[in-house]
């Protein structure tokens, strides 16, 4: 029962981050990344850049947090290896009358309350282990091609999470292992689109639980 009910909030509430790779660094953005024939920008959704809470940098062994500027979209212009966004995306409280995105205690006849942090994760390489103590994807092997098989292990305070839902491309891929792993097949060329979720009990009567939800993006070669 919990599984299904994680499963149907991860389908209702399906959008994600994403990082864009430019020449000067990389660009951060929110929506579907595989939808439609549209071009990024379009599938985009605009969020709000003060919901963007740190940003981490791994360069050259070194991992660090990084100044940014917030204001829409998050630009980061830094040579990194790895770079990993951390959003606070607030309260969604389910009602009779709709999803109001206020916290549980401020909504008249709540049904269901949770609060929403989402990450996201580019790297050009394997990355081998965590550089942060939220949830995140780690790459644990290097695939190059269509067919190549994507090693993953999901970390939560840089411990292994079993039974969080992979989704690759928004399409269910199925759950982690005891150890926090799960192997995926990559399907086609150029941004891989991986996420992991997960949730936990909420402390405060503000919501009911609190979910996690992670991104990882790294290219394929055409």
């Amino acid at each position: 029962m919990k599984l299904w009910i994680l499963l149907l909030s991860v389908s209702l509430f399906a959008h994600n981050l994403w990082i864009k790779k430019e020449d000067n660094g990389f660009k951060l953005f929110y929506g579907h990344l595989h939808f439609g024939k549209n071009s990024i920008e379009k599938r985009a959704i605009k969020y709000d850049p003060k919901k963007v809470k740190y940003i981490i940098c791994k360069n050259r062994n070194e991992i660090k947090n990084i100044d940014f500027v917030k204001k829409y979209p998050i630009v980061v212009k830094k040579e990194c290896e790895e770079v990993y966004i951390f959003m606070d995306n607030g309260f969604f409280t389910k009602t009779p009358y709709g999803i109001k995105n206020l916290p549980k205690n401020r909504v008249k006849m709540p049904l269901y309350s949770f609060r929403s942090f989402k990450s996201v994760k580019y790297l050009n390489k394997n990355s081998k282990k965590a550089i942060t103590n939220s949830l995140e994807i780690v790459l644990l092997n290097d695939p190059k091609r269509i067919g190549d098989e994507a090693r993953l292990l999901i970390l939560f305070n840089k411990k292994p999470v079993s039974g969080a839902v992979v989704t690759y491309d928004s399409k269910s891929s199925g759950i982690t292992s005891q150890d926090g792993r799960i192997n995926l097949k990559v399907k086609r060329a150029g941004v891989q689109n991986i996420s992991a979720t997960i949730k936990r009990k909420c402390k405060s009567n503000e919501c009911d639980k609190i979910r996690y939800s992670t991104t990882l993006n790294f290219e394929i070669e055409k």
